[in-house]
């Protein structure tokens, strides 16, 4: 063999051995690069990176913070580097891998940002810098600095004066996501067990917040700052083309005008017609009902035998709450209460339908939901009879005829029963505004047919005791009057 050949064989073996060596060395370097996006997968770094001691409402080890979607995304980077190692992959999936590692990259760099965001407004909390730069509170203090929304500027807040330096310490870390500690501190604060609060980390956070509404209490004192803050405004554009329409109602109100605006808006318009959406159909029906009263003629005066026949055939009242048992009983009807359209109530609202309504109670874990049946409130020939007893607002002095309704004097929540001796009839408003939405009480000591009204326990400071089940067994059992709470 002449010299040349073999000069030249060794130079391509040369060359192979180059080859090879670089495949290796290229393959490496993208096991390296695929390990490093898989460290940004979750919101936090490995566990081996994470400084061990760190607790959160009863999470031992870091990893608990970790959602089953999140579990899920790991196999996924599992399997595709998997794919690198052994050069089965396509440029899509390697594409689509590092595009969702960068977003899960930056998403866990704005977490940690936040941890520091915390811990400087902390120091300047414990400092006093709040009143020294000039600001009301600290939110606007957060919200100018920042130059972001006063709802993020209180979140900043609220976390940074409850959690403790681990905690924020954790955030900026990366050992927990800033989102999920501050769900989670909400729900804590809620009062939700550790189980709820384990449960809440397999759930996204729009999830999360929807069981947040459910433990969030909602006191007697709650429902009545929110009746004395309704209002309803009209105000002109400026261009005078319109009026804005805006106010607030309580959950309540709110849920008899959607309901019956879009029952008569929906008798507007003909089916053969094009309807109108949903919104539209709501404003027409709110003019129509004014017009509807605008339009009405005089009529003559009723006598009262009329008046009372006409309360008589009254239909039904079709109020009902949906109450998330045992959450709502054992928290007295302060927590998983809510009407049938979704919004929250609390319990004055709750004796107002016992009163006038049906209940409904629902027992929900997951996806399994348990109907334990529907309750009126009375029997329809009882509360005709009481009607026709009292013949009108049994309110001393009231005269008013409108929406004639029968209460209970001592609520079922308070150990109450529908005996005649607990029944009365009032009027709309006595019953409705002053009793269940203004916590004013009847003196049960005061005439049947005069009425009188006390003012709410927190304003006169007398508390009444819870009544003793075991002796309201017994003064049942001898037929003894328990509209009253026993000593």
């Amino acid at each position: 063999m002449s010299p040349h050949l073999n000069a030249w064989n060794l130079t391509l073996s040369c060359i192979s051995r180059l080859v090879e060596i670089e495949s290796i060395c290229l393959c490496h370097t993208l096991l390296i690069l695929y390990e490093r996006m898989y460290g940004y997968l979750l919101d936090y770094p490995h566990q081996e990176t994470v400084q061990p001691g760190h607790t959160f409402l009863g999470a031992s080890k870091p990893d608990q913070f970790a959602s089953r979607y999140q579990s899920e995304r790991q196999r996924v980077y599992d399997r595709a580097q998997h794919m690198v190692s052994t050069g089965d992959y396509a440029h899509a999936d390697v594409e689509d891998a590092k595009a969702e590692a960068g977003l899960v990259k930056a998403e866990a760099q704005i977490s940690r940002a936040r941890g520091d965001q915390l811990q400087w407004i902390k120091h300047m909390l414990r400092r006093g810098a709040v009143a020294r730069m000039g600001y009301r509170t600290p939110a606007e203090m957060v919200a100018s600095q920042l130059d972001t929304s006063r709802s993020t500027a209180r979140d900043l807040v609220y976390l940074a004066k409850l959690l403790g330096a681990d905690q924020i310490e954790d955030i900026r870390q990366g050992a927990v996501c800033y989102q999920r500690m501050l769900v989670e501190t909400r729900l804590a604060e809620a009062g939700a067990t550790e189980d709820v609060i384990e449960r809440s980390r397999d759930l996204d956070l729009e999830s999360v917040a929807r069981l947040l509404q459910a433990h969030r209490k909602m006191t007697r004192t709650d429902e009545r700052g929110l009746f004395e803050s309704q209002y309803l405004s009209l105000q002109p554009s400026l261009d005078g083309t319109h009026v804005q329409v805006r106010g607030r109602l309580g959950a309540l109100e709110a849920e008899i005008c959607r309901e019956g605006l879009d029952r008569r808006g929906e008798k507007l318009v003909p089916a053969t017609e094009a309807r109108p959406d949903a919104r539209q159909r709501r404003a027409l029906a709110l003019t129509t009902l004014c017009q509807d009263e605008l339009d009405r003629h005089p009529e003559p005066a009723k006598t009262t035998s009329d008046r009372m026949r006409e309360a008589r055939n009254r239909r039904e009242p079709s109020l009902m709450v949906v109450a998330q048992s045992p959450l709502a009983r054992t928290s007295g009807y302060e927590r998983g209460v809510a009407v049938l359209g979704g919004a929250r109530v609390g319990p004055d609202t709750v004796d107002l339908i016992q009163c006038v309504g049906r209940t409904e109670a629902i027992t929900t874990d997951g996806q399994d939901i348990v109907h334990h049946g529907t309750i009126a409130s009375l029997r329809p020939s009882v509360r005709r009879a009481v009607l026709g007893r009292d013949d009108g607002c049994t309110i001393d002095g009231c005269t008013s005829t409108y929406r004639l309704e029968v209460h209970h004097i001592t609520p079922l929540s308070r150990g109450g029963n529908h005996s005649p001796d607990n029944l009365t009839t009032l009027c709309w408003w006595h019953h409705h505004g002053a009793i269940h939405r203004r916590g004013l009480r009847i003196d049960p000591q005061s005439p049947p047919k005069r009425r009188r009204l006390l003012p709410p326990n927190r304003t006169c400071g007398y508390q009444p005791p819870d009544p003793d089940p075991h002796t309201l067994a017994i003064l049942r059992a001898l037929h003894a009057d328990t509209n009253r709470a026993p000593p």
